[in-house]
């Protein structure tokens, strides 16, 4: 490009933008669309300066004329940038001004713009800390102010799966005047609420998917995310304690070790987290006694080979890790002429309850199941094998961990029905053996998430902007670790066109209710009852069946649960004589379903 076409070039940009610019920039819109062309001018004008200065050297008229433009321009881009960050200031009762952001970050702010470069900068989370350092004690303790006033007293029962932990702590819960028991599954808060109300003690249950009263009950059986931190308890139980070292669900326990407001409270857990709880427990200067268990029966490694399906036996249990490798497996034993029961996350406790009753009752020979099978079921097994020894986590596919084995393994050898329990594996069979009788490694951190309180006592920023403020938090404490909270905020990302409509608190209570967001289907049923929170809506509709085929009726199952927890959340009116009804059918049909498909022929 020649000089001529040059000077005509920076002619038409100082016309445009400073003579016959319009008059001040007032709406934030209008800042944002002229400081866009703005930037794109100055960047433009940059290149044809340095286009004259290599043509005619730096001492060229029109480079110093280019030169005295482009400052100008510069300052006309600070006008706007100006106006939008004196929205921010408003938003988030600041004072900030364009040359604090922009130090240090000239290139930035001229190619993106004063709201990339106000990201970029780290001004806003360093706001943000100050105020989450304030907000948060130094110490996740000192969150519970009323239960540091009393010390309470511990009994951590440590030991392997099927060492009578949990079942010694329960004793002690029926004879206190009144007792929770805080469990990691549905499942299980359902069997002990059915078991202390059996045995004489009037008991309430209280799960995401319902709240069911005894009278005259003094106890509690509920799942851990439930528990309450008003109540004052006699006896508290504290199910799988070793949960805290999980990194999604792991903040419950650690809320309940800390925070729960009981006289005597009693922890089962495995071996490797006694270490890391009694650190804990000492920082809240509470009494601790370890009470160690032992298997009553011997577990055994096979160390010859396993075929399948040539060597199953009767009380076999075949673990795989999804639900289409265990209908598969269950396929396969139906036509080899075995009958078995099938367990995986996504059956409703009820079918899992039946399905276990076939087993119980003889009615099946084997067990296919998941790693649900890990937690809480006393099942008479004899062996397990595992056909699978990886697992997708979430995440990505890896090796089974050496307690994820010895958990699912522990569950063979039931006392009183068999003298040993045996484990076998398919493939990868001395790593499987040298993972289970591997040493037990401490657990390293516990795991805490943010409070709603702490999240909306923040005087200014989106749900979103709060909870990733959250997520760079330093905690002061080094055996505590933050929470995963990605899948909150993706599922806010999806829901981000509700912050300008939904007050906050009631977003942040939507987007922890839980549910598989992944399910197109549960998702949408969520943003329809999104929309009635927007409309004041307090009927929410009812979801409807898709199918009568095994993954309809599992879908539609956890539909109806989340239905409840939505309206129960919220306080919203909900039928619960339709919610038993349904649920109940439906368990029923996948049962039955399940039956059908995996009877043998000659059964």
């Amino acid at each position: 490009m020649s000089l001529t076409q040059l000077a005509k070039k920076m002619e038409q940009v100082e016309s445009k933008f400073l003579i016959s610019a319009e008059g001040k920039v007032q709406s934030v819109q209008h800042a944002l669309k002229r400081e866009g062309a703005l930037r794109v001018a100055i960047q433009s004008l940059s290149t044809w300066i340095a286009q004259v200065k290599k043509n005619s050297g730096s001492e060229h008229e029109l480079y110093m004329q280019g030169q005295s433009l482009r400052e100008r321009l510069k300052l006309k881009l600070k006008e706007s940038s100006a106006v939008i960050l004196e929205s921010v200031n408003q938003q988030y009762q600041t004072n900030l001004t364009v040359e604090q952001v922009i130090e240090n970050n000239d290139w930035y702010y001229y190619h993106y713009g004063i709201m990339k470069t106000l990201q970029q900068s780290g001004i806003l989370n360093d706001l943000f800390q100050e105020l989450l350092t304030d907000i948060i004690p130094p110490h996740p303790k000192d969150e519970y102010p009323l239960t540091r006033a009393h010390r309470r007293s511990f009994i951590i029962h440590a030991g392997s799966t099927n060492s009578g932990k949990t079942h010694q702590s329960l004793e002690e819960l029926k004879k206190s005047p009144k007792g929770i028991y805080l469990s990691p599954l549905r499942l299980l808060a359902l069997e002990v609420y059915e078991r202390l109300n059996e045995e004489g003690v009037p008991c309430d249950l209280l799960t995401g998917e319902e709240m069911i009263h005894a009278a005259g009950a003094k106890h509690t059986s509920c799942t851990i995310e439930k528990a309450s931190y008003d109540e004052v308890y006699d006896v508290a139980v504290i199910d799988e304690g070793q949960m805290i070292g999980d990194s999604q669900r792991g903040y419950a326990w650690t809320r309940a070790l800390l925070g729960l407001r009981a006289r005597e409270i009693h922890v089962c857990c495995a071996r490797e987290a006694v270490p890391l709880i009694k650190q804990l427990l000492a920082d809240c200067k509470d009494h601790v006694e370890v009470v160690q268990h032992e298997r009553q029966t011997p577990l055994l490694f096979q160390d010859h080979p396993f075929r399948f399906p040539q060597d199953v036996m009767k009380g076999d249990a075949f673990i795989v890790f999804s639900r289409k490798q265990a209908l598969q497996v269950a396929s396969q034993l139906t036509q080899a002429q075995w009958s078995s029961s099938i367990i995986y996350g996504n059956l409703p406790p009820e079918t899992r309850r039946k399905q276990v009753g076939l087993f119980l009752e003889g009615e099946t020979q084997v067990i296919v199941s998941t790693d649900a099978i890990g937690m809480g079921m006393n099942l008479p097994i004899r062996r397990i094998v595992f056909l699978e020894t990886e697992k997708f986590d979430g995440t990505q596919v890896r090796e089974l961990l050496p307690q994820e084995i010895k958990q699912i393994s522990g569950r063979a050898g039931r006392k009183g029905i068999y003298e040993r329990g045996y484990v076998n594996s398919i493939r990868d069979k001395a790593k499987i053996k040298q993972k289970l009788e591997m040493q037990d490694q401490p657990l390293q951190a516990a795991f805490i998430a943010p409070h709603d309180t702490t999240i909306l006592s923040l005087p200014f920023g989106s749900l979103s902007e709060r909870l990733k403020a959250w997520t760079n938090y330093e905690i002061q404490v080094p055996y505590f670790q933050k929470a995963d909270i990605t899948e909150t905020l993706e599922l806010l990302d999806l829901a981000s066109m509700y912050e300008q409509v939904l007050p906050l608190d009631v977003l942040y209570n939507a987007v922890t209710i839980p549910f598989n967001y992944q399910d197109k289907e549960l998702l949408s049923q969520w943003f329809i009852y999104l929309d009635c929170l927007k409309i004041n809506r307090i009927n929410l509709p009812k979801p409807k069946k898709r199918g009568n085929h095994l993954s309809a009726l599992e879908t539609y199952y956890r539909a109806i649960g989340l239905y409840y927890s939505f309206s129960s959340n919220f306080g919203l009116p909900y039928d619960w004589r339709w919610i038993k009804k349904e649920r109940r059918y439906t368990s029923e049909q996948i049962h039955e379903l399940l039956k059908q498909q995996l009877q043998p022929a000659y059964v």
